[in-house]
């Protein structure tokens, strides 16, 4: 997953990162009862292909296992269960969404899209050199009290190395109870200096919302880090402000963001439309369900511009599609991530779940996004080794230090909205 530049927050865990568009959960109890000695396949009705699934071929991996590897007391049952089950979830090809969650990471992603979680408050990216890199710092958060910033190279965890680890893993590491102390040492960018800090993990509310009103410009920056619970309320909250400070035109800033509710992607892309569809849902018997925008859009009159990467996916794959379809804003950046489904989450009888993808979604226009993603109306790339341009970084720009930015996508975004006429004409 690394290799798609996967972003997570220091207590969120890969699946999330890859892209999320939870629509229901679905517990033991609410599905039928299935006789103990029943096959998966028995259980999964018609879909399932016809004739007897031979589970004897996992038996004697497992029993060859037990009896043959050098170690096999160091086996543990549960972890080769879980790797069997995390197998079949790659299996089906749905890279990035139907996916299986032990109960340790499912408690840390219902965290995550509660809207807070306890950790020191950093999102990280992996990196070409092996290190894990701060791509960004929350507001008021331990590692911001602390001197984090972004761009520095996360090295070690509590004297364990970072070098060439999962994402996953080095979140492991920082996850703790709120009140006590991890220690993490950092390097300023590729070749700076290091230095240790200890931190003192503590509930991180995660604000899925920040803006800023573009110096020099009527325009506002929004960026949506992700749709957790209350995103849209929040994004409300953003736009009404940014148009109290002045604002005419909008850039939303859906870069890295990995999705979220889908409820909350229909909220936020029914701030920008008045009328429609925001997507299409098809299940697995073909049939349709749409749904529409929500009236009452506080952003209808705004020119608006919006910006993705490779990273943008699920829910906010969504809305960009629907904002694309209707006309309403123009594209920038590049295509993509390409996550097409829905997913139901299967709770398992020991806390862990199955998330699956039960439907598949279009854009308004029917345009199937699963693996092929939103192309941008203008495709931007950003020269290698320079970070988007995010809010905090805006509000202390001159208008000259705007101007010079290297974020050549939000150097494009502003280009363009700038061209379009504002709501009083200007």
């Amino acid at each position: 997953m690394a290799g798609i530049g996967l972003v997570i927050s220091l207590v969120l865990i890969a699946t999330f990162g890859v892209g999320v568009g939870v629509g229901r959960l679905v517990t033991p109890v609410d599905r039928a009862a299935v006789p103990a000695t029943a096959s998966p396949a028995a259980a999964a009705g018609p879909a399932t292909p016809a004739g007897p699934t031979d589970f004897s071929l996992i038996q004697e991996a497992w029993d060859t296992l037990h009896k043959e590897y050098v170690r096999k007391d160091t086996l543990e049952d549960k972890a080769l269960i879980y790797g069997a089950i995390n197998g079949m979830t790659e299996a089906v090809g749905d890279t990035g969404h139907t996916d299986f969650l032990t109960p340790q990471e499912r408690a840390a992603r219902n965290a995550a899209l509660s809207g807070s979680y306890v950790g020191i408050g950093v999102r990280i990216d992996t990196t070409d050199g092996g290190l894990p890199r701060i791509v960004s710092v929350f507001r008021d958060s331990p590692a911001s009290r602390a001197g984090v910033k972004p761009d520095d190279l996360l090295v070690d965890v509590d004297g364990k190395s970072a070098q060439d680890k999962t994402l996953d893993e080095v979140a492991g590491w920082v996850r703790g109870e709120a009140g006590t102390t991890v220690s993490i040492t950092l390097r300023a960018g590729v070749d700076g200096p290091e230095r240790s800090l200890s931190i003192v993990r503590a509930d991180v509310p995660l604000e899925p919302v920040s803006w800023a009103l573009v110096p020099g410009t009527t325009t506002a920056l929004v960026r949506l880090d992700q749709f957790s619970s209350g995103a849209a309320d929040e994004l409300v909250k953003a736009l009404n402000a940014a148009r109290e400070m002045g604002a005419q035109r909008v850039v939303l800033d859906l870069r890295g963001n990995p999705g979220g509710y889908v409820n909350e992607a229909v909220g936020v892309a029914s701030q920008f439309l008045d009328k429609g569809l925001v997507y299409i849902e098809r299940n697995a018997q073909g049939g349709e369900e749409r749904h529409e925008v929500s009236a009452g859009g506080v952003a209808t009159d705004l020119p608006l511009v919006v910006l993705v990467d490779v990273n943008t996916a699920s829910s906010s794959e969504i809305v960009s599609g629907a904002l694309q379809d209707a006309k309403r804003a123009k594209i920038v950046g590049e295509t993509t991530f390409g996550t097409g489904t829905v997913l139901s989450e299967f709770s398992l009888t020991d806390g862990s779940a199955l998330r699956v993808g039960t439907v598949e979604w279009l854009t308004p226009d029917g345009r199937r996004i699963w693996k092929e993603g939103i192309a941008p109306d203008e495709p931007v790339k950003l020269a290698e080794g320079v970070l988007p341009v995010v809010p905090d970084d805006v509000r202390g720009m001159t208008p000259a230090e705007v101007s010079g930015i290297k974020d050549a996508q939000l150097t494009r975004a502003l280009e363009l909205v700038a061209t379009e006429t504002a709501a009083d004409g200007s």
